[in-house]
């Protein structure tokens, strides 16, 4: 099972309806994985059980080094992109968990 973090600027917003969505995007797709959302100030207390964070461009430089896998997309609420980002991520990185 994967874990995913949505990040946002204050973690109430944004990080929380991508969380929606990519929760759904993950069962519409047979990934196996558990969802949490957080501001970018939190992201260091997830990091390290994270294994692909998704959030925006201008927050990728304030987190710190990780080795999750960064998805990182201007329009966080677009479903199709975040889908074809997020997709295309677990086959390469993490093929064991879709089905």
């Amino acid at each position: 099972m994967l874990n995913l973090l949505c990040i946002c600027h204050n973690g109430m917003g944004t990080s929380m309806l991508l969380k929606i969505n990519v929760t759904n995007i993950c069962n519409e797709n047979g990934i196996s994985a558990t969802v949490e959302a957080c501001a970018h100030g939190e992201a260091m207390s997830f990091l390290m059980n994270t294994d692909i964070v998704l959030t925006s461009p201008e927050i990728v430089e304030f987190l710190p080094a990780t080795d999750a896998k960064i998805i990182a997309t201007t329009n966080l609420m677009d479903k199709a992109e975040v889908t074809r980002l997020l997709v295309d991520a677990v086959k390469e990185h993490f093929p064991d968990e879709i089905a």
